[in-house]
This record gives C-alpha cells, structure tokens and sequence, in this order.
C-alpha cells in the first residue's frame, strides 16, 4: 500500500492517562505515540555531543499520530477514533492528511536513533553504521508495528533476560511487534523461537528484522494461543493486563512445567488484578518491576 491516512492530535499527561490503552480499542495500522518524558530517557543514553543541542520540554503534551488504510474502511476507523475523542475531550484539535509509506519511513530515520537498554544491550536502526561494541546490538527496522524497543514495557522485558542464559530454551513471544524480544532471545542462546501477533505487519516486521540480526526464528499470525502448539521454557506477552488475565487462563496448556512467564504491558494500577489471574491459575510471582507507569511480573507454575 503507498498511501495512508493519518490522524494527528496531542493530549495532556492526565488526558493521555485515560486514553493510551483505549487507542487499542480501535482498528488502525499502526501508530507513534511522542512522549517528552521517554524521549529525554532515550536521549540520556547517548552522547552528550549528540544530544547538547536538544531542547526538550518534559512537561510538553504528548503527541499521537495514528495511521489508517487509505480506503473507505480507513476513513471509517478514522471517523470513529475522532468521534471518541471529541466526546472525551471536547477542546482537542485534530490534523488529518494522507500521506506515503517511504515518507513515513523518512521520517522515523529522523528521529530514530541508537540507544542502550540495560547493561548489555544495544539497539540500532539499520541504516546506522556497525558499531565495535561488546553489548548485545540488535538492528531494527522500524515499521508501523508497536515494540520497537523505546517503550517501557519492551524495554523492562529486555533488562529482565539480558544477563540470563537461555541456551537450548523453546520461547514463545506473545505480542511480538517488531520482534526485538524474540530476536534477544535468539542472541541469548534460545534454541527455538516463536513469535505471534494478531498484526500481520507485525508479523512481517518481525520476520525482516531476524534476517537483518541473521537469527532463525519462526513468526506467524496468532490470537494468543490460537496457532499455537507445543510447550515452551519461557513465555514473554507484552500486551494489555485484561487480555493478559485472558492469556494467563490459557497458558498452563503451553508451558513447561518449570516454565517461567515474564508478563509486561501492565499499566500500574492493574497489576493487582493479572497478580490475581496468576495466583487463581496456580502461579507463583517471582518478581515484580516497575519502570514509569509500566509494571512487570515474572510468575512460575506452583507445581514445580
């Protein structure tokens, strides 16, 4: 497809609270969330003669642009995000144009650059040159598919397993996005693979970006377990907590019995009700980590 629509508005940090998880409520191809706050925490990880002419305002709103088919479906998703929002924010101001896919990608190579996460790791766009580096590098093309690294939860998955050995691991990544954790799973050892998405340019990401970081993986289009089948080590879901509640009723099917699930995409104040979920399925929590809003949880079945 050359052509998408585009619908651009920005929310304050109150606003934005009410609505990040409702924009998933709503059919779109993809879509950029520019957050001062994130972007001055990525900037802090690079030099500083990169970054000392950048002025950025922290307390600035948040600003969305959301990407919709150019057709008469994509104008009708359109409609029905815009509806939505006038009526819970009645001030807000939209911009609405259609544009083309490679100046959205000229864009993205504008704004999107090196940085690290954790101790050991590296993410690269891969129109930068290599780096002689002893972290981790994964190369990433950036698409219209969510988990290209920035975000919190992504990036508290990442920190979790960057020190751990997943070698001869089976690893099933549900939610792949871009598929930047399953790549790192790869680049830790894992022996097998799989990445699902219910996005199938997600899908598509994922399997461009193995070839770009030379791993072997396996990535096909999935609701949760729906094509899935075998049992794995280790299960990451970075998704939203109410269809994590719903994953977490399903998994003891497709885990190991010592299998460990590492759960993100948790906003804060839900992480009461997928600790929950976990405990009635007969998990135990491991571990708990917050980073912003963002809350992770690593729980392993009671059997073991």
């Amino acid at each position: 497809m050359d052509n998408y629509i585009l619908l651009n508005f920005n929310l304050s940090k109150e606003e934005n609270k009410k609505f990040e998880n409702k924009i998933y409520d709503f059919d779109n191809i993809g879509f950029l969330v520019d957050d001062p706050e994130e972007k001055i925490e990525i900037l802090s990880s690079l030099p500083e003669w990169e970054t000392s002419d950048l002025v950025i305002d922290k307390d600035a709103r948040i600003n969305y642009e959301v990407y919709f088919e150019a057709s008469d479906k994509g104008l009708e998703d359109r409609e029905k995000l815009k509806k939505y929002l006038s009526k819970e924010f009645p001030s807000i101001d939209f911009i609405e144009k259609e544009i083309d896919n490679s100046n959205w990608e000229d864009e993205w190579k504008k704004t999107y650059k090196s940085f690290n996460i954790g101790d050991r790791i590296l993410i690269k766009p891969s129109w930068e040159e290599e780096v002689d580096t002893d972290k981790i590098v994964i190369e990433i093309e950036p698409k219209m598919a969510f988990g290209s690294g920035t975000h919190e939860t992504t990036s508290l998955c990442m920190e979790y397993v960057e020190d751990k050995d997943l070698s001869g691991m089976d690893i099933l990544d549900i939610g792949c996005g871009s598929g930047i954790l399953s790549i790192l799973a790869k680049k830790l050892g894992a022996k097998n693979v799989l990445a699902c998405d219910i996005d199938p340019i997600a899908v598509s990401s994922t399997i461009d970006n193995a070839k770009i970081n030379g791993v072997d993986l396996q990535a096909k289009e999935s609701n949760l377990f729906a094509n899935v089948e075998g049992e794995y080590d280790l299960i990451f879901a970075n998704i939203l907590a109410e269809i994590l509640v719903e994953m977490i009723g399903q998994s003891k099917e497709y885990i190991k019995k010592s299998g460990i699930l590492i759960l993100s995409g948790i906003i804060n104040e839900k992480a009461d009700i997928v600790k929950e979920a976990l405990i009635e399925n007969a998990y135990e929590i491991l571990d708990q980590r917050e980073k912003g809003e963002w809350t992770l949880l690593v729980a392993r079945s009671k059997d073991v």
